[in-house]
């Protein structure tokens, strides 16, 4: 049980700042409607099962490798620029908005699974937060604690991402002109998360 509570809550903490997966499910949910924006939340929460899970099994590698976290800060900043950039000076919007069809859920499920397989930030953090329940005591061992707390991720990243969808619904339906220009809105904080981490990697 301690494990699940763990994975929930530091999933939910690591999942409600603004990223490059809740970011696409907000726009997601603004341009191709709710349910779109759930499947793809839901397609990053069963990566991320995985991701946690991997996490715990080299947890202790990549504490005593330190240089790897910067290595993955590294590797994120261009992919946040590059994003950043596309969306404000090349992606355009959908002629209308919620065109999403039942049938293409499976697309936007394999859209989430993809981005959370390839968010470069998401293995660091759990691998560092892995081993820190280790250290404080608060770990229990063997393989089905372990799917426990995996589990936990995954629903805590649920939760986090329907909160976004639910936004982007929020601003659709509130703000026709941010909703309009969310391509650049979206693009514009991802330009300001690849700047915010270039920044922390400065000696």
């Amino acid at each position: 049980m301690l494990n699940f509570v763990a994975g929930f809550v530091l999933s939910l903490i690591g999942s409600l700042p603004p990223g490059l997966i809740s970011l696409t499910v907000s726009q997601t949910s603004i341009f191709r409607g709710l349910a779109a924006a759930m499947a793809v939340a839901t397609g990053a929460a069963f990566a991320e099962f995985f991701q946690a899970w991997a996490a715990v099994l080299f947890a202790d590698w990549f504490l005593g490798h330190p240089a790897a976290e910067r290595g993955f800060q590294l590797a994120a900043v261009p992919v946040f620029v590059l994003i950043g950039l596309h969306l404000v000076f090349f992606a355009k919007p959908p002629k209308s908005s919620n065109q999403d069809i039942p049938a293409s859920l499976a697309r936007h499920f394999a859209k989430g699974l993809i981005i959370s397989v390839f968010n470069l930030l998401a293995m660091p953090y759990w691998f560092v937060y892995c081993g820190w329940l280790r250290i404080e005591g608060w770990w229990e061992e063997g393989l089905f604690p372990t799917m426990v707390f995996a589990a936990g991720v995954s629903i805590g990243t649920v939760f986090a991402l329907s909160l976004y969808a639910w936004l982007g619904q929020f601003v659709l339906l509130r703000s026709a002109v941010v909703a309009k220009h969310a391509n650049r809105v979206i693009g514009l904080i991802f330009l300001g998360l690849g700047i915010k981490v270039l920044w922390g990697l400065m000696p």
